[in-house]
């Protein structure tokens, strides 16, 4: 068991170093190749659809690790049903990333991603809701074994989680917002946003 999980992070570690060569190379197109040349911010580098797959595909994998531990941790319906609902969520998120990254590669154009941009909004926000909903969900836990604990230094340890779930999920929050924010103030022209 330990071993499985040791090998997901290290797998999710590979995944980021290409997703973190794939933004960088955007960045380095729309910062430096497009730097005084503003045809060149309405166009589309190689890497444009790969954020949008590695995204999804990342955060698939660990919103499915997190609804197997709130799925394995709840004592109740209730939260099984909530490791469901992430579950359908990833899914979603995951899904769409991939099917309208797919077809917008087919035809790179701003007329194609103003086309897709529900199916990208789609995306970010299924995630967005996903993500939170996991925190929620996680500090739902934590709470409730804290409530029924009655030692002082179990208390300690799980009072540090919940301020570890409550920071992590708050920056989670904070960032897909931007992003799904970001996204819709661009109206669909470009990914211009994403090396930001």
């Amino acid at each position: 068991m330990l071993n499985g999980r040791r090998s997901l992070v290290y797998f999710i570690f590979v995944l980021e170093l290409v997703q973190t060569a794939t933004t960088t190379h955007q960045a380095y197109y729309y910062g430096v190749q497009a730097f005084n040349n503003v045809s060149l911010l309405l166009t589309f580098p190689w890497s444009a659809m790969t954020v949008p797959v590695m995204a999804g595909i990342i955060a698939f994998i660990a919103q499915m690790f997190y609804a197997w531990r709130i799925w394995a941790l709840s004592p109740n319906w209730v939260l099984k049903v909530g490791a469901v609902l992430v579950v359908l969520l990833a899914l979603l998120q995951c899904g769409t990333a991939i099917v309208v990254s797919v077809i917008f590669e087919l035809k790179r154009t701003p007329e194609e991603l103003g086309k897709l941009h529900p199916g990208f909004e789609t995306w970010i926000s299924a995630s967005f809701v996903c993500d939170v909903f996991v925190a929620i969900c996680m500090l739902w836990i934590l709470l409730r074994v804290k409530s029924k604990s009655i030692w002082e230094s179990s208390n300690n340890v799980i009072s540090r989680l919940i301020g570890i779930t409550i920071g992590t999920g708050a920056a989670i929050a904070i960032c897909g917002a931007l992003t799904l924010g970001l996204f819709a103030t661009t109206v669909g022209l470009s990914f211009q946003y994403l090396p930001a």
